[in-house]
């Protein structure tokens, strides 16, 4: 994670754009994780995060200072956990096990919405790109069969692009498919998109890590495990809390969930050729 520093020193001013562009979706991300957990847990029977003003998906009322700050310098952060009380679910380990979840199938949907977005998006720039080897002053790129293979020919750059590479990355698409096509303001619309993609799906994978207080932990003690007690002891959430810590700043989740997350893209993006090739949009 402290590659940050480098990466900021060496590009300060792309480092600051890409900031401004990701942040917004990663408080929102969080925000709408810590809501579905509220809400979930009011329907079955405990309002104690509604009665606490956590029923709401403002990020005002759930991001933790420590979590945004260490979000803004390491690239990882935190919100501040959905406060539950358990003795009101009406069915203790089922509600739990509903509670859980709740989060990351929050972070599910909208990463299936957005990577739905993202491919319409990616459709209507592609039918505004020219083809065979004409191009116009406002779209400097234009698309043809380059040796077999549907590519954007970029004009000034004198360089080519696979249609299909694109779709694969397509969270990271926006600098080559949608500016050229749209411009700069649709174009940094759309990678705020993705970045709100990537950070949704990263949340999911991440909190389902089997380790408390994550997520993870309650869904394998409730199916699983099947202990009585719903939370792990104070002292074992503080050792494994601290463990998760070094990992991640160490790196090693961060690959982890960098492989898992790289295979899910790819096959999203796979998925969004099949629709636009099913539109005729490519070949």
């Amino acid at each position: 994670m402290l590659h940050y520093f480098d990466e900021f020193l060496n590009d300060p001013k792309g480092m600051l754009i890409f900031f401004l562009l990701a942040f917004p979706g990663r408080i929102l991300a969080l925000s709408l994780h810590e809501f579905a957990h509220a809400w979930v847990a009011n329907r079955c029977g405990d309002p104690t995060a509604k009665q606490l003003g956590r029923l709401t998906v403002n990020p005002l009322k759930h991001l933790d200072v420590m979590g945004t700050i260490l979000m803004l310098v390491v690239g990882f952060g935190w919100a501040k956990p959905v406060p539950v009380n358990p003795r009101n679910y009406r069915d203790y380990r089922r509600d739990d096990l509903k509670v859980s979840v709740a989060g990351v199938t929050m972070n599910l949907i909208m990463f299936c919405l957005s990577m739905v977005l993202l491919t319409a998006f990616a459709a209507f720039a592609l039918s505004r790109i020219p083809q065979g080897g004409m191009t116009t002053t406002d779209i400097p790129v234009f698309r043809m069969n380059y040796f077999g293979t549907d590519a954007l020919i970029y004009t000034a750059e004198n360089i080519y692009i696979p249609v299909e590479q694109l779709m694969l990355n397509l969270p990271y698409a926006g600098e080559y498919l949608v500016t050229p096509a749209f411009g700069s303001v649709v174009g940094s619309l759309y990678q705020m998109l993705g970045y709100f993609a990537v950070t949704n799906l990263v949340l999911c994978v991440f909190n389902l890590l089997p380790v408390p207080p994550l997520d993870g932990y309650h869904v394998m003690n409730d199916l699983v495990l099947r202990r009585r007690q719903l939370f792990a002891n104070p002292r074992t959430a503080q050792i494994a809390s601290t463990l998760l810590f070094v990992a991640v700043l160490s790196g090693w989740v961060g690959k982890a969930l960098g492989w898992v997350d790289t295979q899910v893209l790819t096959g999203a993006g796979r998925l969004a050729i099949a629709a636009l090739r099913a539109l005729k949009l490519i070949a």
